[in-house]
């Protein structure tokens, strides 16, 4: 692997993590995952965005330059900004318009420091609250992405209908972002998604469903913070209260509506290493439980190659 150069750019509207290879060509595209971490201690988030800068850097080989842009987390009752939820955009407030200041930025230093040009499109990677923030900056900005990839959000995929408002649907679009939401650049963007057939056995501890019982931890259709609650129940009323019939629905919507959109469910696969670890030691009919982040490194690999829907098989 070549030698990485680490940039750290604290003077932009948001901060935000580069990290590039030493040697770079016209036309290579421009990786982006947003932090997934919520703080006001700006030290903590920056470390978390080099992690992982590296880490996707590490996965494709060094080969690409990688932007983390740090969205804030001023207090727990800030909105949602790791997931761009929809009060973050009340009163006028355009978080996504930082993110792609960070993004002209990026490319401006690599333009000035290789005299390159890369893919006017990026590609966007995102896991759990990252990959909500992937779909929906998806959603806003689609001219901007040309593939994603997007593990453990698959309780919030949203469809581009005037069924749902955002960010479920896109009734509200226009009152939002000031313009018509772009179909035809949506339908151009390469979608693979990602889940661990475990990832509704960890519960929340405070959110219920319709019957009372708590809710899967990652379904962030019961998460108001994120989904506000009426659009979560509209939308579990209108395509399944459990997280993967939902998804199933929702992506056979979205081919039908000619949305480039693969989903593969990982066979005892949890959200993550701990929840995974606690499964196996509380029930034996989870003995075989593994971490989902086992099968990333190729998942992205292929989503990145555009090959992830011809390799469905290798995970089963």
């Amino acid at each position: 692997m070549s030698k990485q150069n680490i940039h750290v750019i604290l003077e932009s509207k948001i901060p935000f993590i580069l990290i590039t290879p030493s040697v770079l060509k016209n036309g290579q595209t421009l990786v982006m995952e947003s932090n997934n971490f919520e703080t006001n201690n700006i030290q903590n988030l920056l470390r978390q965005g080099i992690d992982t800068g590296k880490y996707l850097s590490d996965i494709l080989k060094g080969k690409n330059p990688i932007l983390i842009p740090i969205l804030p987390s001023p207090s727990a009752t800030a909105p949602y900004y790791q997931q761009l939820s929809a009060e973050c955009f009340e009163n006028g407030d355009r978080p996504d318009l930082d993110v792609i200041d960070s993004i002209n930025k990026a490319k401006e230093i690599i333009k000035n420091k290789y005299n390159v040009e890369l893919n006017k499109k990026i590609f966007l990677n995102g896991y759990s609250s990252s990959g909500v923030f992937a779909q929906r900056f998806s959603l806003i900005h689609p001219e901007l992405v040309e593939k994603v990839c997007i593990g453990g959000a698959s309780g919030s995929i949203p469809i581009p209908t005037t069924d749902l408002d955002y960010p479920l649907g896109i009734k509200n679009y226009e009152e939002l972002f000031g313009k018509e939401f772009n179909i035809r650049e949506y339908k151009k963007i390469l979608f693979n998604y990602y889940v661990g057939s475990l990832e509704c056995e960890t519960k929340s501890l405070d959110r219920t469903d319709e019957y009372g019982d708590l809710a899967p931890m990652h379904d962030m259709s019961y998460f108001e913070r994120s989904v506000p609650s009426d659009i979560g129940e509209a939308q579990r009323k209108k395509l399944g209260q459990a997280l993967f019939e939902r998804a199933e629905r929702t992506i056979m919507i979205l081919k039908n509506m000619g949305i480039n959109i693969n989903h593969i469910v990982l066979p005892n696969r949890a959200h993550n290493d701990r929840e995974a670890y606690e499964l196996k030691r509380k029930n034996l009919r989870f003995i075989n439980a593994r971490v989902i982040q086992e099968d990333q490194e190729q998942i992205i690999c292929l989503a990145f190659d555009k090959r992830l829907h011809k390799e469905r098989e290798i995970f089963r």
